[in-house]
């Protein structure tokens, strides 16, 4: 007699969600497996079965919902529960969504970070938090800061630049909201968010409201209630404030980036995850390093706490920078009465890419190389899933 074979149900649901983690994988920002599996412990928390199903079938690059609608069986669901879905992941955070110019839905994968965990702002729960942190002790951090080109860089706050030293306006924040027609928004850090429902609040300042969207970013984070408008004027003042808290400047890694966020070593799982490394200057994109005039310095130790990367040690009688930690960010500055600290500026500068879109194609290319990056793009005209 034949014997028929049924696998387990929850053998068929951790498979549906390691097909998921797979396919999130190919992503510019890898999503790696884990031996411990918690990366599928966050999934499940992210996606029930029938949306984890529907995520497998999108592409990274938006696409609209007949096209998407296409790649299911003949009858496996309905076209209108489709859009349903979309929008309900779209709203969640758990996927990107868009517009064309013509008004037509646009939907498509997002990446772990920057973009699904920065979406959980005002809604993060103590178990996401949980799980994030973890995953990104487990294999994420290598992922996300070991990647040739970077999706945020590290910029000096507002503080002297010795005048030999000539400074891009992308690594200026003022220059950089000075140029932008904006809109201006701000809005909760999430990773503060996050490490308060662990039960581990900020360390380095009580203020939420630490991450800066400009343009069609301000607006789309508007559209979506999390973030509130400014003025160029009134986010100019919330940088001078943040700077004063000793907070690290880090916009997205481009020429018109379209958000800054003010970081801290304790909460920021970029910070974070780089100040487990004993060189963390290798994995955080800057320009510049501090260096400490040993005759000026007074060994007043006050710019050592301040520092987020436990880049500077008292030695004897003065105090000293350690260059593979140090990160170029300047907030040490802010401490010193005698004007030993300087900022310097390293002998190759590494210009950031002009758009968005080109840093991802450059992400893109590190992974895949010349070749497989055009195989990507030819399935992508071709409408298949990326």
């Amino acid at each position: 007699m034949k014997r028929i074979f049924t696998q387990h149900p929850q053998l068929m649901q951790t498979d549906i969600y390691r097909q998921l983690q797979r396919h999130l994988d190919q992503m510019p920002v890898p999503f790696p497996a884990t031996e411990s599996g918690i990366e599928i412990s966050l999934l499940k928390r992210l996606f029930d079965e029938e949306e984890a199903n529907i995520a497998l079938k999108l592409s990274a690059i938006t696409e609209s919902i007949d096209r998407i609608h296409s790649r299911f069986r003949k009858g496996e669901i309905p076209r209108e529960r489709l859009e349903e879905k979309l929008d309900g992941l779209a709203k969640k955070g758990a996927i990107q969504a868009a517009r064309n110019p013509k008004g037509v839905k646009l939907y498509g994968k997002l990446p772990l970070a920057i973009g699904i965990f920065e979406y959980q702002v005002d809604r993060i729960t103590k178990e996401v938090a949980e799980d994030f942190y973890r995953y990104e002790d487990e294999g994420f951090a290598d992922a996300l800061l070991k990647s040739r080109t970077k999706q945020m860089r590290t910029i000096p706050i507002n503080i002297e630049i010795k005048p030999e030293f000539l400074v891009g306006n992308y690594d200026n924040a003022r220059a950089i909201i000075e140029k932008s027609p904006g809109p201006f928004a701000v809005m909760n850090c999430v990773c503060r968010q996050a490490k308060e429902k662990m039960g581990e609040p900020c360390r380095q300042t009580d203020i939420k409201e630490t991450c800066f969207t400009i343009g069609d970013s301000a607006n789309f984070m508007m559209e979506r209630g999390v973030a509130r408008n400014l003025e160029k004027d009134e986010i100019l003042d919330l940088i001078t404030r943040a700077e004063k808290e000793g907070m690290v400047l880090q916009p997205a890694n481009n020429q018109d980036p379209g958000f800054i966020c003010c970081c801290c070593g304790c909460c920021c799982g970029v910070l974070t995850a780089a100040k487990k490394y004993p060189n963390p200057s290798d994995f955080l994109q800057t320009n510049f390093y501090a260096e400490i005039d040993k005759e000026m310095c007074i060994a007043c130790g006050e710019c050592i706490p301040l520092c987020q990367m436990d880049a500077i040690l008292a030695v004897n009688n003065h105090t000293e920078v350690l260059n593979n930690r140090c990160i170029g960010c300047g907030v040490c500055l802010n401490a010193c009465t005698t004007g030993a600290i300087s900022l310097m500026k390293k002998d190759k500068e590494t210009v950031p890419p002009k758009t968005s879109k080109d840093m991802y194609m450059r992400m893109i290319r590190d992974r895949y190389g010349v070749t497989g990056t055009l195989k990507l793009l030819g399935k992508a005209i071709l409408g298949k899933k990326i």
